[in-house]
Formats: C-alpha cells, sequence, structure tokens
C-alpha cells in the first residue's frame, strides 16, 4: 500500500505548505493564500484548507492574524527542529491508518481490545434482558443521564475513595466526549495547558481543533517528571493539566505514589486544575487510590469510561468534578449534543448489575498481565526495550535499542504487509521524532507480526 494512496487530503496540505516553507520558498512573514482560494487551486473544500492551515499553525508553521489571513510564521521551525520532528506527510497518513484500519490489517499498534478479550457474550444477554424489560427506552432520558448508572458510578468512586455525589457525575458518549466537554467549560483559543509528553492521540486533536497551546511534560516510568512539571507549570502558567495516571496509553505506565502526592502539591501551589483521564481505573490495583481521591475532588476533574471493561461500542464514559464545574459540564453537553445514549447507558448498567463485573475486570487484568509477559520475553529475545514495568494493560512501549532506528519508516514497512504500528511521534504535542512505538500485546498472536519485528530489528 503506496503512502501516498493513505494520506488524507488534510495530510497533504500540512506537507505540500511545511515543505515549501522549510525549503524557504515561503518566506517568514508571507502571506498564505486565502482559503477560498486555496480550496479552489487544490480542489477541496473550504474546510479542508481551515483544518490543514489550523494544524500548521499548532505546529508553529503558520499565524493566524484576525481579519488577514494566515501568514508564514516569524519563527517558524528552523532546520535543527525539523529534523527533529516526524516528516509531516508520513504522520498524517499514520494517524489516517490509526483510525480507519483496513478490515483484514493485522494490528499491532492499535489502542483498543480484540472483541474477543471483551464480554460479547455479556452484551447479548444485555440486550436480550434490556428487550424484555419494560418502561420507556426511546426518550431522550435525563441531562447528566441515567440516575441508576450514575448511582452505580457514585458507589464504585466512593469505593475508591472518591467523594463524587450523583448529582456531580455527568455520563457522555465516551471518555473523548467528556475531555471536550472539559476544554470547553475551561479553556479558551490561546490558553495554555499541560499534557503528558508522549500522551493520547484524540485529547492532543482536540486541543489542537481548539487552538489550545500545548506543552508536553516529559514521562518517566514512574509517571510525570516532576521537577519538569514544576519548571513548566512556573514558566508557563497553564490552566490545566491532562493527565493519563493510571495503565497509560500509550506508555503503559502509572504514577508512583510519590509522583501522585507531587503532582498534586504543585498544581495547588500553581493554581492549575488536574484533568485525571481514567479511562482504564477498572483494570488499575484495587489499591491504587485515583488522585481524585488524593485531591478529595477539589481541584481534580475526573474522566472514567466502560470501553476498557464492557464494550468500547457502548461509548458510555463520565466526568465528576466539584458542583460549579459539573454544572459547567452539563451546559457544554446539552449545547454540543443534547443528551447521551440512554439505551447503551440502561445496556451498561445491564451488565455491571448481572453480578459478574468485579470478575469479569479481574479475569482481563489476568489475561492482559499473562500477555504483557509473554510479550515482554518475545520483545527481549529479538532484542527489543520495554520502558515500563509490566502491568495489566494493552499497551507496551517499545524500542530497538538502535541509534539508526527510524519507527516511521518502519510503519511504513510494516503497511506493505498489511501490519499496523503506532509510531510514538503521533503521540507527542508537537509531533517530535522519538525512537519508541506502541505495541498492543493484545494483538501480539499473530506469528506474522513476530516475524516482522524479527526481520526488523536485524538492521
Amino acid at each position: 500500500m503506496e503512502a501516498a494512496r493513505k494520506t488524507s487530503r488534510i495530510g497533504r496540505l500540512v506537507e505540500h505548505f511545511s515543505q515549501l516553507i522549510e525549503r524557504a520558498q515561503l518566506a517568514q512573514g508571507a502571506r498564505l493564500p486565502s482559503i477560498r482560494a486555496a480550496a479552489k487551486e487544490f480542489e477541496v473544500s473550504t474546510f479542508t484548507v481551515v483544518q490543514a492551515y489550523d494544524r500548521l499553525v499548532a505546529l508553529g508553521y503558520l499565524e493566524a492574524r484576525k481579519g488577514d489571513g494566515f501568514f508564514v510564521a516569524q519563527t517558524s521551525p528552523s532546520t535543527e527542529q525539523q529534523r527533529s520532528t516526524a516528516p509531516l506527510g508520513d504522520v498524517y497518513w499514520l494517524l489516517d491508518d490509526a483510525f480507519h484500519p483496513d478490515a483484514d490489517a493485522l494490528q499491532p499498534g492499535s489502542g483498543g481490545l480484540p472483541d474477543a478479550w471483551l464480554d460479547e457474550p455479556g452484551l447479548h444477554r444485555a440486550l436480550r434482558s434490556l428487550g424484555r424489560a419494560s418502561g420507556p427506552i426511546a426518550e431522550y432520558g435525563e441531562s447528566r443521564g441515567s440516575l441508576g448508572l450514575r448511582n452505580w458510578i457514585q458507589r464504585y468512586l466512593n469505593d475508591r475513595g472518591v467523594p463524587a455525589q450523583t448529582e456531580h457525575i455527568v455520563l457522555t458518549n465516551g471518555a473523548s466526549q467528556a475531555l471536550n466537554l472539559v476544554i470547553r467549560a475551561l479553556l479558551q483559543p490561546g490558553d495554555c495547558v499541560l499534557v503528558d509528553d508522549p500522551g493520547y492521540i484524540n485529547l492532543l486533536a482536540n486541543l489542537r481543533d481548539h487552538k489550545i497551546k500545548i506543552v508536553g511534560v516529559p514521562w518517566t516510568s514512574q509517571g510525570p517528571d516532576v521537577e519538569q512539571l514544576g519548571q513548566l507549570l512556573e514558566q508557563h502558567r497553564p490552566k490545566a493539566f491532562f493527565t493519563n495516571p493510571w495503565l497509560q496509553n500509550p506508555t503503559g505506565a502509572s504514577y508512583s505514589p510519590a509522583v501522585a502526592h507531587r503532582v498534586l502539591q504543585l498544581a495547588d501551589s500553581h493554581d492549575c486544575w488536574i484533568v485525571e483521564d481514567d479511562v482504564s481505573g477498572q483494570l488499575a490495583p484495587d489499591n491504587q487510590p485515583p488522585l481524585a481521591a488524593l485531591d478529595n475532588l477539589q481541584r481534580v476533574i475526573h474522566i472514567g469510561s466502560f470501553s476498557k471493561s464492557l464494550a468500547a461500542s457502548l461509548r458510555v464514559g463520565f466526568v465528576t468534578a466539584e458542583p460549579a464545574v459539573a454544572e459547567a459540564l452539563q451546559h457544554y453537553k446539552m449545547t454540543t449534543g443534547l443528551y447521551s445514549s440512554q439505551l447503551c447507558e440502561q445496556l451498561a448498567l445491564q451488565m455491571l448489575n448481572d453480578g459478574t463485573q468485579r470478575k469479569r475486570c479481574q479475569r482481563l487484568r489476568e489475561r492482559l498481565l499473562q500477555a504483557q509477559l509473554d510479550a515482554r520475553q518475545r520483545l527481549q529475545r529479538l532484542g527489543w526495550q520495554c520502558w515500563a514495568p509490566a502491568a495489566p494493560t494493552p499497551y507496551l512501549w517499545i524500542g530497538s535499542g538502535r541509534a539508526d532506528f527510524d519507527p516511521v519508516a518502519l510503519t511504513r514497512a510494516g503497511l506493505k504487509q498489511n501490519i499496523l504500528l503506532s509510531p510514538g511521534c503521533i503521540f507527542r504535542p508537537g509531533l517530535e521524532a522519538t525512537p519508541w512505538l506502541r505495541f498492543n500485546v493484545a494483538f501480539g498472536e499473530d506469528p506474522s507480526v513476530w516475524r516482522f519485528l524479527a526481520e526488523a530489528n536485524l538492521g
């Protein structure tokens, strides 16, 4: 499969203009074609041009001047910066593949779990049970979401030490919508936030689309580098730190207790919100308190999801925060999408109330941990390095250890064999090059994947 065929229209425009700027064929301060003119020239929609220009602004190539258009930034990326950033055309066709894989592709770079690893029979039982139940299922439902499910979530959070109240829990169409609501409630274009580096792809794209300044906090195998975090808080005065503390996507690492306490101390001293993306919380060890528990839900906004423990197709997530923030989140939920799906929420509640959720999560933890241990042994025998300790998560952050290793080139080679990988650059705030990539142990059973990785690390 040729890369050119996989590149999106937006990606082609980003690549075109970034190359002109890098080659000095567009000088600093030069005005780009208007949105309408570019749409006509490249035979694309005006929406495509806007998205491409916005991405170039986020990457530092362009600056937007209200009422005047888009101009090459006076401080556009230098040659040295260009060498440390993955090729933009490559990055955008990789992102296309990550979200739109071929049906028959092997997906060791996937961010989800195979259907067979989730409780498909339980979902079918819930569907049959809901079909036999009386009561309305065709109505909009409550603006905050199903009261029954919010009651379940309240008990679950209280058991983990989070002092959540039912009226301060807002159900969402997955954790991604919850993140979007938080962005809308807390931030304005031009505001600065801190994020995990590397971090969650969809969050980074969402922040870029809202024209938020993104600053990455380097991660260690114990969570964020707290010394760097303190310096970045002092330097940038961000409004929020978006972080995925437990079984992090993409590295699989988790905060140590000392790091968790220090992050909260720093956030408090710099008056910074913490947005805790806890989508794998039900797979974390039972004795692991979330940040919202340690903080007593004061400046932590806590986000969860059932995609990793029930079914991704349900698209049921939730967010809880202190009362004023929760009210703002409910407002933005109503203005952007009215209600979440009552039908999906009732299905999720059927599964959660069937008496098997604890065992369901325990089986999945054990299977993931065993798959991690097996994959780590195979990778290490092939000369690959694993960055974080083993944990009950699909994610391994792996590298070859070779100085000349290029994950983007490896991904290009994998696509020719219908093997979809996820190079580390797509998880970084500025798409910076990195010698690491994400490997999903739940998709590591096919021998073709291991043959490919063995050949790839021969140099």
